[in-house]
């Protein structure tokens, strides 16, 4: 059987009153749920959250730290996947993204039905600041929140819609194999984004076989957070 590891990173951004430390500790009670749902009905899987922050803030994370400020997230992704050699499979998490439990049903059967060198990439239900509080006080998704698609756009649309495919980003599930085998994530990405288009790019022009499956009937929901796009650590996506 294929063992898949079920992974959330995520590090603080100093700020008091952190909303990524809010969301994380919402977040990663839901995907210890889905943990438990997928392991009750079959599957070998295994929940492992790590904390890239300078210290140790969750007493259940794996604490690898890193600077203050840094993103440096394909650093960060290769150091989990080189923890985590026993697994086949990896199903990562934005440390601000979670599933409803009426989706586990659909997430057991992609799950089951991996094959080698699978690629599954998910849209994201952005929500909005009031509506994320909402959701961590009442733990209910409502009809009437005005989420939008990170790909798709509007709500209306339904996620991956028009042709999107999703990428190696907010939420995913890969090989990790095909992953080790292409080297990993590119480490000159070291501010927000494009360490994920690079690494998919990357699969698609190997001779590696693999499998791209974009869903498109369920998406991750994503809570509101703020993003320090004034640091240079963080907006400085690339380094020569």
């Amino acid at each position: 059987m294929k063992k898949t590891l079920l992974t959330m990173k995520f590090w603080t951004d100093g700020l008091e009153n952190s909303t990524r430390i809010r969301n994380v500790k919402y977040t990663w009670k839901k995907l210890k749920k889905l943990n438990s749902y997928l392991y009750d009905n079959g599957v070998e899987c295994i929940p492992k959250l790590y904390d890239f922050s300078p210290k140790k803030i969750l007493d259940e994370s794996i604490h690898i730290p890193f600077e203050l400020g840094s993103y440096m997230k394909a650093a960060k992704t290769n150091a989990i996947i080189k923890s985590n050699q026993e697994c086949d499979f990896m199903f990562m998490f934005d440390c601000d993204a979670f599933f409803i439990e009426n989706d586990f049903f659909y997430l057991l059967d992609i799950i089951k039905s991996l094959e080698n060198g699978d690629i599954v990439t998910f849209d994201l239900a952005k929500l909005e600041e009031m509506d994320s509080i909402s959701v961590i006080e009442n733990d209910e998704i409502k009809e009437s929140f005005n989420w939008s698609y990170a790909y798709s756009g509007d709500k209306k649309n339904g996620p991956l819609c028009c042709g999107y495919k999703g990428g190696l980003g907010g939420v995913y599930i890969c090989d990790l194999n095909l992953l080790k085998n292409l080297s990993g994530f590119n480490e000159k990405y070291i501010g927000w984004g494009g360490e994920d288009s690079e690494m998919i790019d990357r699969i698609y022009s190997s001779e590696k076989k693999y499998r791209h499956i974009p869903v498109n009937n369920i998406a991750p929901f994503h809570l509101s957070h703020i993003s320090n796009w004034s640091s240079e650590k963080y907006s400085k996506r690339f380094l020569n």
